[in-house]
């Protein structure tokens, strides 16, 4: 599997280097990166103080067209809020028919310790939401197991709770299509 990641904004190199170190060990992902400074200003919505996540997705749909001929999927890491109609916000946004998905960071860093804790918890919210998005372009839906990655996250509490691993039902969902997945991403 080749995995493109696209880093929009000012995202650590600690969540960077996590990411593509989760992408290759759980897929044997192929990882390339990309570092975009902003999203155009058109695509944000001044009366919400969110991007509209939707509409990101087509930009990085056209942006990045010629590096999705050469990759399975595209992830972007965006430090911005967002959100869709019909939600507050979002974490995360798939568009498979897009092959892509775009991850959004300002709210998982709500309620974290000022501490080492915090910045590994915010580590691995980023992880969770990446593997989840990653689920939904594989074809996975919403899972009814509270620690699969693919459970629906409400709130960060939910988010909190699960694991950055797929239970048993939807990593069989992941290998009937052929993709290798490591035991250790497996609940």
């Amino acid at each position: 599997m080749r995995i493109h990641l696209s880093i929009v904004g000012n995202v650590s190199s600690d969540i960077v280097n996590d990411v593509a170190k989760t992408l290759s060990e759980a897929f044997q992902a192929e990882v390339s990166l990309s570092y975009i400074n902003s999203i155009p200003l058109d695509l944000y919505v001044p009366s919400r103080a969110q991007y509209r996540a939707d509409a990101v997705n087509l930009w990085l749909s056209m942006k990045f067209s010629k590096v999705l001929n050469k990759v399975d999927f595209l992830i972007a890491l965006i430090e911005y809020d967002a959100y869709v109609p019909g939600l507050n916000f979002v974490f995360g946004l798939a568009s498979p028919y897009l092959k892509l998905t775009s991850v959004y960071l300002y709210r998982l860093k709500f309620m974290l310790p000022s501490s080492n804790e915090g910045k590994k918890l915010f580590k691995e919210r980023v992880r969770k939401e990446v593997m989840h998005e990653l689920g939904h372009l594989l074809g996975l839906e919403h899972c009814p197991n509270i620690y699969c990655v693919m459970h629906f996250s409400n709130s960060i509490m939910d988010t909190d709770r699960k694991s950055w691993k797929y239970c048993n039902l939807c990593a069989h969902k992941i290998k009937s299509l052929g993709i290798n997945i490591n035991h250790e991403y497996i609940l």
